[in-house]
C-alpha cells in the first residue's frame, strides 16, 4: 500500500463548538454510533448548549457532523467511585456543571 497524503483530507476537517441548531445532526450521528440507545432529548441538549457549551464539540467534515462530544466539569469528590452516568452527567442535562471542579 503507498503513502496516504492526509494533508488535503487535514485541511476539511473543522472543529467547532456545538449549537442549538446542530440537535437533529448530532441525533442522526447518535443513531449511527450507538443502535439501540436513545438520543439525547431536545431538552438535554439544549441545556448542554446553555450550560456549557465551552465542553459541546464537533468535528465538520463537508458540511456534516461526523463526530461529537460532550463534557462538564463537576468536582469529582462529591461523587463516588461507582456512581452512575445518570448521576455524574444529571441524566444528561450537565445542571451539575460546576466552572470551578477539579474534573
Amino acid at each position: 500500500m503507498g503513502k496516504i497524503n492526509i494533508k488535503k483530507f487535514e485541511k476539511s476537517l473543522e472543529l467547532r463548538n456545538l449549537t442549538y441548531e446542530d440537535y437533529d445532526a448530532v441525533c442522526q450521528l447518535q443513531l449511527k454510533c450507538f443502535p439501540g440507545m436513545k438520543t439525547w432529548t431536545k431538552e438535554q441538549f439544549e441545556s448542554q448548549i446553555s450550560i456549557f457549551q465551552e465542553g459541546q464539540i464537533c468535528i465538520v467534515y463537508q458540511g456534516k457532523i461526523v463526530a461529537s462530544s460532550s463534557s462538564l466539569i463537576l468536582d469529582f469528590a462529591l461523587y463516588s467511585d461507582w456512581h452512575t452516568w445518570k448521576e455524574i452527567a444529571d441524566d444528561g442535562f450537565i445542571r451539575n456543571h460546576n466552572p470551578n471542579g477539579n474534573t
